[in-house]
Parts: C-alpha cells; structure tokens; sequence
C-alpha cells in the first residue's frame, strides 16, 4: 500500500487476503498509470517483498500496465504453528 500511496497516483485500491490448501495469499489491485516493470525491477520495493516472500518458500507476482498494477503473492503456512 505505501508504494501505491507513493507512486501509482490511484484513486481506488484494495487488498484481498486468502488461506487455503496450506497458502496465505494476498493481492493488491490499484487503478493508478501502471509503471514500466523494467524500470521498477532496479528499486528496491518490489524487491525487498520478492526476497522476502521466496524466503519464506513464497512467491510474488507482478502485472501492470494503463489503467493499473495488480500485485499477487502467497506464502506456505505452516501445519504445526509455534506457540
């Protein structure tokens, strides 16, 4: 959210949160102007939540263009959680 709020210039955003078959997903949809993603692969926003996620055996997916970004991203929950 802080990089929609930062550079997207969007007027609606949201974030949708998912579990099931042993993944937490989440997803970020804005209707800002899309960026250029070869770009935005050089800063280190979308990095930092990429290396973040794949550390934790995730995943992060990135779609963009006029009109919007969708950012797409899930992680494996864990079956014996720590108290």
């Amino acid at each position: 959210m802080q990089n929609v709020a930062k550079h997207a210039p969007a007027a609606n955003a949201a974030v949708k949160l998912t579990a099931r078959e042993g993944w937490l997903g989440f997803e970020i949809v804005d209707d800002g102007q899309g960026f250029d993603a070869s770009v935005a692969a050089s800063g280190t926003g979308l990095q930092n939540m990429r290396d973040r996620l794949e550390a934790l055996g995730g995943r992060l997916e990135v779609r963009t263009g006029p009109g919007g970004t969708t950012v797409t991203g899930s992680v494996p929950i864990e079956s014996d959680p720590r108290p």
